[in-house]
């Protein structure tokens, strides 16, 4: 029986829903970090992925937040049903009523994130889940972004095509801004709670360069900006080489905006 449902109006007049603990008592002490974990249309992966992340951090002060961005499977029952059934404390499910992209469901949930740092992974979970103690740590140690860095050889699944598109992107980005960052992209990042809510109120893009921003935006602020190395896997399939060259384009022409606003 899911105990609380929580009903927010938002100024683009769609409704969060929030359903916490899932039966259970809230705790009111802090964790040490809130993994928080964006997804739409993740039915074939989303149950798998639970349970990887409920044995790993089985012994982690943690919690574990999962923004729906208003799934059109059934991720989202999905997710409901296994949390309802494991009763983990550790588990908060939040889910939008109307679609917002990756960037505002990442910024929704770092608002309602209760960990002292904040770290955002995708939910296939590409990125190796033994790299999360060293981000967190970075994180607090460093008071900035710890971004985590994929090597192109972990990315070689991906297709040469896609591979090359995003090599060139960096490459751009870095030109452009200066950040000195190889891996803009990268889903995996770090940062503490309070670093994390003042970068989510100035970031304007939700879309395809969201990850790039908050980057380029902590940049502009003198926030330090740690890279850190990690292990990739990426076992989706792989889409048609036109998606990605569509997808690179619009990223192009996000980018040379956001050059446009001085950012």
């Amino acid at each position: 029986m899911l105990s609380t449902t929580d009903l927010e109006s938002k100024p683009l007049q769609f409704q969060i829903v929030e359903t916490a603990q899932l039966g259970l008592e809230s705790h009111e002490e802090r964790p040490q970090f809130s993994l928080i974990i964006p997804i739409y249309n993740e039915a074939d992966i989303i149950t798998g992925s639970l349970n990887i992340l409920q044995r790993v951090f089985e012994k982690c002060d943690c919690e574990l937040v999962f923004f729906d961005d208003c799934s059109r499977d059934r991720t989202y029952d999905k997710l409901r049903n296994a949390s309802a059934s494991s009763k983990d404390p550790k588990i908060r499910l939040i889910r939008s009523g109307a679609r917002i992209g990756k960037g505002g469901a990442i910024k929704i949930a770092i608002t309602k994130a209760k960990g002292e740092v904040v770290l955002i992974m995708d939910a296939d979970l590409s990125a190796d889940l033994r790299s999360v103690p060293e981000l967190v740590r970075e994180a607090r140690k460093s008071g900035g972004l710890v971004v985590g860095e994929r090597s192109t050889s972990d990315r070689s699944t991906q297709g040469f095509v896609r591979v090359m598109l995003s090599l060139l992107y960096n490459i751009l980005v870095r030109t452009l801004f200066g950040t000195g960052v190889r891996d803009h992209q990268c889903g995996f990042k770090a940062m503490k709670a309070d670093v994390a809510r003042r970068l989510m109120a100035e970031i304007r893009n939700d879309g395809f360069i969201f990850d790039t921003e908050l980057v380029v935006l902590a940049r502009r602020l003198r926030m330090p900006v740690k890279r850190v190395p990690v292990k990739w896997a990426d076992n989706r399939p792989r889409r048609a080489h036109l998606k990605w060259v569509r997808t690179s384009l619009t990223m192009m022409k996000d980018l040379f905006m956001l050059k446009a606003s001085g950012l």
